[in-house]
């Protein structure tokens, strides 16, 4: 266990390495890195570091896929108050008043600009008590939340982990963690904020390393939830145009039962392709939102891959 943690040190594949040694019978599987949030810090460079070095060429990796991930801490942030104006939080006056007297740029605003810091203000008191996982959902107290908030589920989750037969189950050896819980409260996302005691965010943007891995026989999948307001949907299509890889096939919705469950859209070039898709009525924990949804979208994406791994 690292005393001081870095993005930078985390992000590295040699664990895969040491498990592989360790369980050869996965070898012949093909391998997809997968990650959620913060995830989208770490997953892109573990995967290129996968494909560039040597040292892991024996893992057959695929790919790779992320949900509501962050990616560029300003691109992200940034996208926050075009999504409040999408989705009816803000009016438009206070929209294009922000957008124009800030140029655009709200995380890193002039402190001289007097007007564009009283248009931020007015936006973070519209947007102060909205849930930012899922703007459709109560605030609810972390400390004491009513059983029908998604914050409970923390709580129902950390005692049940924490369970010795649990634990057993899950063949998690004895003696490697201490107290288990869903969220390390000592490491945050939260924009601005220093370095802490036991980490340090050393890596502001991943879209270069996505970049990188548009040269490779890669196959990625990135989730969207619509009503998610940690990283918005608009900030995350803002990053994956700039790619610039060609558009393989439209904007169009899939469904679940008959139903309209969210939207999607195909990126590809010679052996790599992105597909990008939302999930309707989703927050920023998809799979808790939409469980159903989230689970056919991935089994879908999956089924899609290895059909294609079967003719090549």
């Amino acid at each position: 266990m690292l005393q001081h943690g870095k993005d930078g040190e985390v992000a590295t594949p040699f664990w895969l390495h040491i498990w592989f040694v360790e369980h050869p019978r996965f070898l012949s599987n093909p391998l997809y890195i997968s990650g959620i949030s913060y995830m989208g810090i770490l997953v892109p460079p573990v995967a290129l570091k996968v494909y560039k070095v040597d040292l892991y060429q024996f893992i057959g990796i695929q790919g790779y896929l992320i949900v509501s991930p962050l990616t560029d801490r300003f691109i992200d942030f940034n996208s926050r108050l075009e999504f409040a104006h999408r989705v009816a939080l803000i009016s438009d006056e206070i929209y294009q008043s922000t957008k124009e007297s800030c140029r655009g740029n709200y995380v890193y605003p002039d402190p001289n600009n007097n007007l564009c810091l009283d248009n931020l203000q007015r936006f973070d008191e519209c947007t102060n008590d909205i849930n930012f996982s899922n703007i459709l959902e109560p605030v609810c107290d972390d400390v004491n939340p009513a059983p029908d908030c998604t914050a409970a589920t923390k709580i129902t989750l950390d005692a049940w982990a924490n369970e010795k037969e649990v634990q057993e189950a899950l063949h998690v050896r004895e003696g490697t963690i201490g107290v288990w819980e869903k969220t390390n409260e000592t490491i945050h996302y939260t924009f601005g904020k220093q370095d802490t005691v036991c980490y340090s965010y050393d890596v502001f943007s991943t879209v270069d390393d996505h970049k990188q891995l548009t040269t490779r026989n890669c196959q990625v999948l990135i989730i969207s939830g619509d009503h998610d307001l940690t990283f918005p949907y608009v900030g995350t299509e803002k990053w994956i145009k700039s790619l610039d890889v060609p558009m393989e096939s439209p904007w169009n919705p899939w469904f679940v039962d008959n139903q309209v469950a969210g939207y999607q859209l195909t990126y590809a070039t010679t052996g790599y392709s992105l597909v990008y898709a939302t999930i309707k009525g989703a927050g920023h924990s998809v799979s808790l939102n939409k469980p159903k949804e989230a689970a056919v979208l991935l089994n879908e994406w999956l089924a899609s891959r290895t059909n294609n791994i079967s003719d090549s």
